[in-house]
């Protein structure tokens, strides 16, 4: 197995893979690329050194994370029903506005990813702070036509016409940074276009949307709470992603330390997954969890 491979299989990046050997990100990029003078030699003392720091060769019996596990909690049966409602074609496009609110690791957008990566009649789209209304508009038609026009009349205009023939679920994430006029532009859009339209942020979302009642009067109910994790959801984590039983006690402090985080959980497991080969051993401590920090 080459490096490039080798680190496609452990899901680690050139500069993860570098920080770990003590090389510049570039370095392992060039070797993995067969461009780097003794290249054969480089790569294999590179594997070499990561499966001493636990990151395993393909085959090798060890704890592996599978990286693209869903844990179906409340919370994310919540937001599937919601975005399946939107999503779906025959559904009613009255109050076509949802909303999906949380603290930050929540898990909101790893859920809003794997939905629309499972459906294809959604799309993700990221609001950067600072976007322009055309930006927004840009990246939707580009997300339900594939063309990126420069003009907010253009841009409508494509939607309206694609809108008539293909429901298309938009869903927004980190959409607490929107202005109020682009949630407004949104909504308008929503009602002139008849497309659906997520929003997904942190709580002062919604605090946000209460300012104005006629946008406020167009949200789907329920609006989706994405919750703490449980030690239950920590447990079939782990269970799901890599077959293991950690038991409740276990379960119990790595929910208590990633507090509630579903990002953490799921760093925390592969970092935990390394430190249980690099010791090889195939399941997951106290001690080992104590290591955390």
């Amino acid at each position: 197995m080459d490096l490039a491979k080798y680190l496609e299989v452990n899901s680690l990046s050139f500069g993860a893979a570098a920080r770990h050997v003590g090389l510049d990100r570039t370095t392992v990029s060039r070797i993995a690329r067969m461009e780097y003078p003794n290249w054969e030699q480089k790569q294999l003392d590179i594997m070499k050194e990561l499966v001493e720091k636990g990151y395993p060769e393909e085959g090798q019996d060890c704890i592996r994370i599978a990286s693209d596990v869903m844990v179906m909690t409340p919370s994310v049966s919540d937001f599937n029903s919601l975005a399946g409602e939107l999503a779906d074609p025959d559904g009613t496009l009255s109050s076509s506005i949802g909303m999906a609110i949380g603290s930050a690791e929540r898990g909101k957008t790893y859920t809003s990813k794997w939905f629309c990566r499972s459906n294809d009649n959604a799309a993700y789209i990221l609001f950067v702070d600072g976007f322009t209304l055309v930006q927004v508009l840009r990246d939707i038609c580009d997300a339900v036509a594939h063309t990126r026009p420069y003009s907010m009349s253009k841009c409508i205009t494509i939607l309206e016409e694609h809108c008539k023939y293909q429901r298309r679920l938009i869903i927004i994430d980190e959409a607490d940074k929107c202005p109020i006029k682009v949630l407004e532009m949104l909504r308008g859009v929503n009602e002139r276009c008849n497309l659906p339209i997520l929003l997904v942020g942190e709580e002062g979302l919604k605090a946000k949307i209460d300012q104005v009642p006629r946008l406020r009067s167009r949200i789907r109910k329920p609006v989706v709470l994405f919750a703490e994790a449980s030690e239950i959801d920590v447990a079939t984590y782990y269970m799901q992603a890599a077959g293991l039983s950690i038991g409740k006690d276990i379960a119990s402090v790595l929910a208590r330390h990633s507090r509630g985080g579903f990002r953490t959980i799921v760093n925390e497991a592969g970092e935990l997954a390394r430190m249980a080969n690099a010791s090889g051993i195939k399941t997951i401590t106290e001690a080992l969890v104590k290591q955390l920090t």
